[in-house]
Formats: C-alpha cells, sequence, structure tokens
C-alpha cells in the first residue's frame, strides 16, 4: 500500500522546467567546485604527512613543482609519530587520551549548557508571555546588535578573581541567554503549536512534565543539528585553553603548540599528521548526523 502511494505521488510530481534545469545544473557545478576546493586541503595535508621530516618546507621546492605528486618513499610513521608529538605540547604532563578526552568532556559541557538554557529561556519567553518576557526578549536583540569587542582583559581580570582560571567550573559562564542559539530555538518554538500542551494539561500534566515529556523532545531533531554544528565549531577552540585552561589542554591547543612549534623544527609531515588526526573525531560525528544537519525536520501530529 506504501508504495502504490509513493508511485502516485512520483506519477503526480510536477517536472522540472528547462529554466528550473539550467539552475539547478549551475547550482549543482558550484557546489561541486567548492567540494573540490575543501577537498583540496584534506588531500593536500595527507600527500605531505607522508612524507620525511627534514625535507623542505618550502612548498615549491617540498613537491617539486607538483602539489599532488605521491612521495617516492611513501610512509605512515608521521601519523604515528603524531600521537606522541601531540602529547608533547604540554611538556609530556598529558597523554594524547588525556587531550582527547579533554576536547570531548570540555566540548560537549559548553554545547549543552549554552544550547539547553536556550531552548529553556526561549519556551518561555515564547509560550508565557508577559510584560517581562516581552522586555527579555527585546534585551535579547538588543544585546545581539550591540557590538562588544575588548572584552577579553576584563574577563581574564574576572576569571582571575572569583578562580575560574584552570578551573573546570569556568564552564557554567556558557550558560547564557542570548545569542544564535537565542534566535534559532526562539523561531523553532514559535513555529510549534501550543496545542499540544493544552491536550496535557487537560490530562493533568504539570507544567514541567509538558516541557521536558512533550515539548523538548519534539525539539530535539533540530537541537540535535545545532548540537553538531556547535561541537564542531567548539572542538576547534583552542583560545580558551591558552587564556583559561592551559592545565586541561585540548586537541586544537596541541595542533596550535605544533604549529608553533613548525616554526622552530622541520616537522612539517608531523603537523599536517597531526591536524588530519585531530579532525577524526569531528568527521565521524558529522558522518553520523549529516541527515540531521542538511536536512529540516518537520514535525505535526494534531488532528482536527
Amino acid at each position: 500500500m506504501a508504495k502504490t502511494a509513493n508511485k502516485m505521488v512520483k506519477s503526480t510530481g510536477r517536472k522540472k522546467s528547462k529554466s528550473e534545469k539550467v539552475v539547478f545544473g549551475i547550482a549543482l557545478g558550484f557546489f561541486i567546485l567548492y567540494a573540490a576546493f575543501i577537498l583540496f586541503f584534506f588531500v593536500f595535508a595527507f600527500l605531505v604527512a607522508l612524507r620525511k621530516d627534514g625535507d623542505a618546507i618550502d612548498i615549491e621546492r617540498y613537491f617539486g613543482g607538483n602539489l599532488f605528486s605521491w612521495p617516492a618513499n611513501a610512509s605512515f610513521n608521521s601519523f604515528i609519530q603524531s600521537f606522541d608529538t601531540l602529547a608533547s605540547i604540554n611538556m609530556g604532563k598529558d597523554s594524547f587520551l588525556t587531550i582527547t578526552w579533554n576536547s570531548i568532556w570540555r566540548t560537549t559541557t559548553y554545547v549543552v549548557l549554552s544550547i539547553l538554557t536556550s531552548s529553556m529561556v526561549c519556551y518561555i519567553l515564547v509560550f508565557y508571555r508577559s510584560k517581562f518576557t516581552k522586555f527579555i526578549y527585546n534585551l535579547g536583540i538588543f544585546v545581539a546588535i550591540l557590538p562588544l569587542y575588548g572584552s577579553t582583559a576584563a574577563t581574564m581580570r574576572l576569571y582571575t578573581d572569583i578562580g575560574f582560571i584552570n578551573n573546570p567550573f569556568a564552564l557554567i559562564t556558557s550558560i547564557g541567554l542570548f545569542g544564535g542559539y537565542f534566535f534559532y530555538m526562539y523561531s523553532f518554538y514559535k513555529s510549534l503549536s501550543w496545542d499540544y500542551a493544552e491536550a496535557a494539561f487537560v490530562d493533568g500534566a504539570s507544567h514541567y512534565r509538558v516541557f521536558f515529556q512533550i515539548m523538548f523532545p519534539m525539539a530535539l531533531p533540530s537541537i540535535a543539528a545545532l548540537f553538531v554544528m556547535s561541537f564542531i565549531s567548539a572542538w576547534n577552540d583552542y583560545e580558551s585553553t591558552i587564556l583559561y585552561m592551559t592545565e586541561y589542554p585540548n586537541l586544537a591547543y596541541a595542533v596550535y603548540a605544533l604549529e608553533v612549534e613548525l616554526e622552530y623544527n622541520n616537522i612539517l609531515p608531523q603537523y599536517m599528521a597531526g591536524v588530519l588526526v585531530s579532525l577524526i573525531p569531528i568527521l565521524i560525528l558529522f558522518l553520523t548526523f549529516q541527515n540531521s544537519i542538511m536536512e529540516k525536520v518537520h514535525l505535526g501530529g494534531l488532528k482536527g
């Protein structure tokens, strides 16, 4: 029955006009070029990582005029050595697994706290309207358009005074009411029907139960997509390690420190191998949830 319905939908679908096919072809061509541009750097880094240390760092001489030349004596030693090299950035105090674990718990905690709090606040602003919630929403818009620059020194002083330097509790500062998450979640809850909650209230559900068991689960697909994109961004954050969390170095900081060391030592293959190794968890995460990122999920269940 389902197959028959699918065939009927396909058979009644409108065919694309010639102009639409041309526009689609042009857009596809741009996407292919963009993908090739991104893949170029991955292939380039991989070929460099296959070479041996001690070669000239000058790119033109390094490849003999051919950026994609396969190394004569290709070796994966740089990938093996990169684990020890990345772990050596903190005077050998931390192993590669420790650095990776620091990246995982720091990134996960930051993203979960920021997205979860924004989701809760936006839920209240959308469905519990009052003068106070309207003021909070307008304040969010004002903060979003207000240019805030040069606050790093003040933040550093505040963290020092309250003991947040090299303190995992510093991650609670990721709890924020505004920002990109705020507008994303606000627009989602704005498009969500309140009839779901009213039906639950009739059955005796509390406000907390309505949010955690009904409304929040419906927002999970959108939150999951936002989580993956935010996780990828936070995974590459090395500045917070330099400023506040030097005792908890992550992979992004290790790659940054390795780049600094590259200026004094001829370890270009190990550096490229370290970059690729640090990207493996993110690539796995993206490939696992790519459908959640690319597809917009529409939920509905009300029947008249």
